[in-house]
């Protein structure tokens, strides 16, 4: 137990760990013998946003799970056998693996984006733990994957798809890393989605490759489209599941860390460029995983939300920065903003209920730095805007990128930040 209190990584790897057994146990329970079949076709369909894996026609709620659960025990894999310092950002890095296999990720269309990331440190003579956390960022940009390899609207067979798609996911993963480091500059790391502005970005290119050299020639570029297999809503499920992985995670916290001391402390960061597991420690960065859990739970609920894939995709996705610049004192601004925009939709109120807003606002959580180190109003201006750009931008690469509202925040994060350091003189920012 003290190894565990002292040793940030171990506790997160032993998180990771119970989590993706969990997903899986869970997985077999509810779904029995076809839990197998549905990861079957998870892995054989092309997985452009938003297909719920959660539907009948995909994985169904145990196909799903053994999925979720699987690519969990990659992305642990990845970070515990390649020698990578597992931080805070490890932490973002597993979530977001987990979380967007409800949606658009599966242990098939990830692998070659990994493959791709060993082979560009092979390549830099560096060791493969330092870009450990990218290859599995990289697996933005899965669904890529997929639709090269099972795409209807492409024109060569199974054969050479499954080629042209191990291919496609190799050069991803060799690239994202060199891109990643130059995104971060852009925006100045007041949006933690770097990887969603870099795979936006990447995803762009290629959609417009895909398009322009591929479908348009093929005669297919009509029938392409945003994805439409829309799953079932779980309320009961997913409130218990999120419960009990939040439960988990504040035990385990409370237990090492011997109640909420230095809690307090950790909420008065203001998440900019933050890690909170070097800072506070593994056992408070549970707790703070867990409160943020509890946050997301009761604002579903107040909304009455649909708990499908995608939104518990995306819930995990805004969990994922408990450990590196999330809290719910610089998060709560950013759903602010969203709430001041719904005061101008038809709906009302009501427009905060639809999936692809919801996604949006988990993502957009991502902004809270800006909440942290600007102060609260600046925060509720990033979500507005947020709210207001994440409905299009999925059109601009195709729907290939899960981290669309990653890719949302780094555009918010371009624009803000330079009205940012032109109006808000530095010894006014929070420190």
């Amino acid at each position: 137990m003290e190894s565990l209190k002292k040793d940030t990584g171990k506790l997160f790897l032993l998180f990771f760990l119970c989590f993706s057994v969990i997903c899986i146990v869970t997985g077999f329970v509810v779904g029995g013998a076809d839990a197998i079949s549905g990861l079957v076709r998870i892995m054989t369909s092309s997985e452009r946003l938003t297909t719920d894996v959660l539907a009948p026609e995909m994985g169904g709620l145990g196909g799903g799970l053994l999925s979720v659960g699987l690519v969990g025990l990659i992305a642990w894999a990845v970070l515990k056998f390649s020698g990578a310092k597992v931080s805070g950002a490890s932490f973002g890095a597993f979530f977001l693996a987990v979380g967007l296999a409800f949606y658009g990720k599966n242990p098939l269309n990830i692998l070659p984006i990994i493959c791709g990331t060993f082979i560009y440190a092979k390549f830099k003579k560096v060791d493969f733990g330092t870009v450990a956390n990218n290859s599995l960022f990289a697996g933005a940009l899965a669904p890529a994957v997929s639709e090269m390899m099972f795409g209807a609207c492409n024109p060569w067979g199974l054969g050479v798809g499954i080629l042209v798609g191990i291919l496609v996911g190799i050069l991803i993963g060799f690239f994202f890393s060199p891109m990643a480091s130059h995104a971060a500059t852009m925006h100045k790391g007041i949006n933690l989605y770097n990887a969603g502005l870099t795979a936006g970005l990447m995803g762009i290119l290629l959609f417009a490759l895909y398009k322009h050299l591929i479908l348009v020639p093929a005669g297919t570029v009509g029938d392409y489209a945003a994805s439409s297999v829309k799953g079932e809503s779980y309320p009961l499920f997913f409130n218990c599941f999120m419960g009990a992985i939040g439960l988990l995670a504040l035990v385990l916290g409370v237990v090492l860390n011997g109640g909420f001391k230095g809690y307090a402390g950790l909420l008065k960061r203001t998440g900019y460029k933050t890690d909170f597991g070097a800072l506070d420690g593994g056992p408070l960065s549970l707790i703070n995983f867990a409160v943020l859990d509890a946050f997301g739970l009761i604002y579903l609920n107040v909304i009455k939300a649909p708990f499908t894939g995608p939104v518990i995709g995306a819930f995990l996705s805004m969990l994922c920065w408990s450990a590196n610049g999330s809290h719910v004192l610089n998060v709560w601004p950013i759903f602010a903003g969203y709430a001041l925009v719904s005061l101008t939709q038809p709906a009302g109120l009501a427009w905060l209920a639809g999936q692809g807003i919801i996604l949006g606002i988990f993502f957009a959580s991502g902004l809270s730095p800006v909440s942290g180190k600007y102060h609260f109003w600046w925060g509720i201006v990033a979500g507005a805007l947020h709210a207001c750009l994440v409905p299009y931008a999925g059109a601009f690469h195709g729907w290939l990128n899960c981290y669309n509202g990653g890719f949302t925040a780094g555009m918010v994060g371009l624009v803000l930040i330079a009205v940012l350091e032109t109006l808000v003189p530095d010894k006014e920012t929070a420190k």
